[in-house]
């Protein structure tokens, strides 16, 4: 009987690990622009990068917080059709917490792991982890770009191809740029 109520409970846990849309408090990739602009907080302007037009992040003297910890920079990326990706990074000393609470919410990601060496030559591993999901992917890297940095980036894998086929529109029909 304790059997099976545990093997029940694990997959009512697993299947709402599955349900979980990736976002980050409350607010989910493809959601209006609209919750992040009104918040006197955040500071939106228009960016044109690969996946986003616009990209709005925390003001200067602003903070937050993720699985607890203090958010080194947060970053939510924006096209016509809603959010396309969401960017913290926190001190990589926290990244552990980090991954505990993202395990939590959605399950068990994917875990890689690769070598990385700093300007004096002394290597260190670097561990990513991800987690797909339908819409989208949330990847979770120890070390990015430097030693002392991790970043938690949820992203809308499908946000830049949607952006190259619009500009590309616009390239051919240079009228629809008016």
């Amino acid at each position: 009987m304790k059997a099976l109520l545990f093997g029940l409970a694990c997959a009512l846990a697993a299947q709402a690990s599955f349900a979980e849309h990736l976002g980050f408090k409350g607010i989910e990739l493809g959601s209006d622009i609209a919750r992040i602009a009104t918040d006197p907080r955040f500071d939106c302007h228009i960016l044109n990068t690969p996946i986003s037009e616009k990209v709005c992040n925390l003001r200067p003297r602003e903070t937050e917080t993720i699985a607890g910890v203090a958010a080194v920079s947060l970053f939510y990326f924006y096209d016509h059709a809603g959010l396309t990706g969401i960017q913290v990074t926190v001190a990589e000393k926290d990244f552990q917490k980090v991954i505990d609470a993202l395990v939590g919410k959605y399950g068990r990601g994917t875990l890689a792991t690769e070598k990385v060496t700093n300007l004096n030559g002394t290597a260190f591993e670097n561990r990513t982890w991800t987690w797909k999901k339908p819409e989208g992917s949330l990847q979770a890297e120890r070390y990015a770009g430097r030693l002392d940095r991790s970043l938690i980036r949820f992203t809308d894998d499908s946000a830049a191809q949607r952006l190259q086929q619009r500009r590309s529109l616009l390239a051919k029909d240079p009228r629809k740029d008016l």
